[in-house]
């Protein structure tokens, strides 16, 4: 046998594992998120966004239309809607394919972070040379393992079982494609490649503005991977993030839900210490995946002072110098902690929006800048030491077995809107967003003695609170207790607040108590704050 007909075969025994590593990973995948699969609808964006959105309910131009031209709940991710459009014509209502659609997502991203991350590491960056079989086989072990870090850590289950969050697996399948489209014409330098990393690189965008970090990701793979200087062909991908950005400004000023917050709420010194809290935030969730919520604590919870935001923004700098310390005794830390900030920096606290300072969807992608280094640390200290190897494999056997356990337990959270609520209330019972929202919840199952328990704890904890009156209100209403619901949002109305919501209940309160002087009062301001409401 030739040199060369040995090398082919040494190829295609590594491709042979490859191929078996990713089987594995993929059932382990599966087995850590398949309990998503028996989830219900949850009351937290999923009615509006797909059982009640008109928009997906078919495949008519006109509604195509609408889905690339109208943002809607302050969001612009037309190819999401499209794909909830697509899954609407096969399942209806049913939540199970929404679900599927969003596990086999996963599991595809599974497989594209293994092929990346082998392509990545195939090229010994230090000498400049292609690896030994030897360092090839490693490299495998480490593809392998990320991918297997990044399919089963419980830090994925928020994306991957919220049937709304299917923006985060779109958009990262887009992505990395696109980095594997963009690896292509950096090694050949084929034009078809370049055309289908931009192509592929829209369609990412499409789905979520987070993808607007790509351009970053292809510079730090240049810079790193084959050390290069191409800057003419970003041009394209950061005119795309411009208009990603635009249309993005545009939806977070128009229409109902969360919106990006003014210095008013949180501070520009408090923004830069959150630059330094949420990113050992996802450190913190990633080495210590337990105590997970759907909501976690908001800014105002924090009771932050200058000097704690200082301590914050010191502690990111110390990170970023001792990574760059290392590059040379750990080369892969140096640039997979630059991959893991610029990919989380839509999200890393200098333009927050709505009440959520961190989430664990945020991380989706980012992780892949952890679960990197983590990987070839375990791969080298087995391979670095022939009496730890049989105890390092045990541990990343026990460790993914862990992570899988998790991740089903974390899937059980989300089975549905009670399970849901319940459990960011055992994380913290000071929750207010789960207490409004548990409220809600019963007095649509007509449980309405839950429903007023939680909702008095609500407006308890948060008194000049109008949501959590409003939802208490609503369960006095549905108990035919009028004269407490009446008392209830007697505050909202003293303040001046002019919401149809509060003037349809208190309408309700006072026609059945045969009010009608005041019900005529509350239904001519319901008419007038419906007629004003944009």
């Amino acid at each position: 046998m030739n040199e060369g007909t040995r090398t082919e075969c040494r190829q295609g025994r590594l491709h042979l594992r490859l191929w078996f590593g990713g089987l594995l990973v993929v059932m382990l995948t599966v087995v850590a998120h398949m309990r998503g699969l028996q989830g219900q609808f949850v009351e937290w964006d999923d009615y509006a966004h797909i059982t009640q959105n008109p928009a997906i309910r078919s495949l008519a131009t006109a509604n195509l239309w609408a889905m690339f031209t109208q943002p809607a709940a302050k969001l612009y991710c037309p190819m999401t809607w499209l794909s909830f459009a697509i899954d609407y014509q096969v399942w209806g209502r049913n939540p199970f394919g929404y679900h599927l659609t969003n596990l086999l997502l996963h599991v595809a991203n599974v497989i594209l972070v293994m092929l990346l991350v082998y392509q990545v590491v195939a090229v010994n960056r230090i000498r400049g040379e292609l690896l030994t079989d030897r360092e090839k086989a490693s490299r495998l072990q480490v593809a392998i393992l990320t991918a297997a870090l990044f399919g089963v850590h419980p830090l994925r289950v928020e994306s991957v079982a919220w049937a709304t969050e299917r923006k985060d697996m779109l958009f990262a399948f887009f992505y990395l494609l696109a980095l594997l489209a963009y690896l292509r014409w950096v090694v050949d330098g084929r034009r078809t490649a370049y055309w289908a990393c931009l192509l592929l690189f829209v369609c990412s965008a499409l789905s979520k503005s987070a993808a607007v970090t790509f351009p970053l990701v292809m510079v730090l793979l240049d810079v790193f991977w084959k050390r290069r200087v191409a800057v003419w062909e970003k041009v394209p991908f950061v005119a795309v993030c411009l208009i990603i950005g635009a249309a993005t400004f545009v939806a977070q000023n128009s229409g109902a839900g969360e919106t990006v917050l003014g210095t008013a709420s949180i501070p520009l010194w408090a923004r830069i210490g959150l630059v330094g809290y949420c990113t050992f935030f996802y450190v913190g969730k990633f080495f210590w995946p337990l105590h997970l919520s759907a909501v976690y604590p908001t800014f105002e919870d924090f009771g932050w002072t200058p000097a704690v935001a200082a301590v914050w923004v010191a502690a990111f700098c110390a990170a970023l110098i001792v990574a760059f310390v290392l590059r040379r005794r750990a080369f892969i830390v140096w640039p997979s902690w630059l991959f893991y900030l610029a990919t989380l920096s839509p999200t890393i606290g200098l333009i927050p929006v709505g009440a959520h300072v961190v989430a664990d969807r945020y991380a989706y992608m980012a992780v892949l800048g952890l679960a990197l280094p983590t990987a070839t640390g375990l791969v080298v200290l087995a391979d670095n030491s022939r009496r730890l190897r049989v105890v390092v494999w045990t541990v990343v056997v026990a460790l993914l077995a862990a992570l899988t356990t998790l991740s089903a337990k974390q899937s059980a959270v989300w089975t549905n809107t009670e399970t849901l609520f319940q459990n960011a209330l055992a994380e913290d019972p000071q929750c207010y967003t789960a207490l409004v929202n548990l409220t809600m919840y019963y007095t649509s199952v007509n449980r309405l003695d839950d429903a007023i328990a939680y909702g008095t704890r609500a407006v308890d904890l948060a008194p000049n609170g109008l949501i959590g009156r409003k939802n208490l209100a609503i369960a006095f209403n549905h108990a035919k207790r009028y004269r407490e619901a009446i008392t209830t949002l007697r505050p909202a109305v003293d303040h001046g607040i002019d919401d149809p919501a509060v003037w349809r209940a208190l309408e309700e309160s006072f026609t059945a108590l045969g009010d009608d002087k005041n019900a005529k009062v509350a239904q001519d301001r319901l008419l007038r704050s419906t007629h004003n409401k944009p």
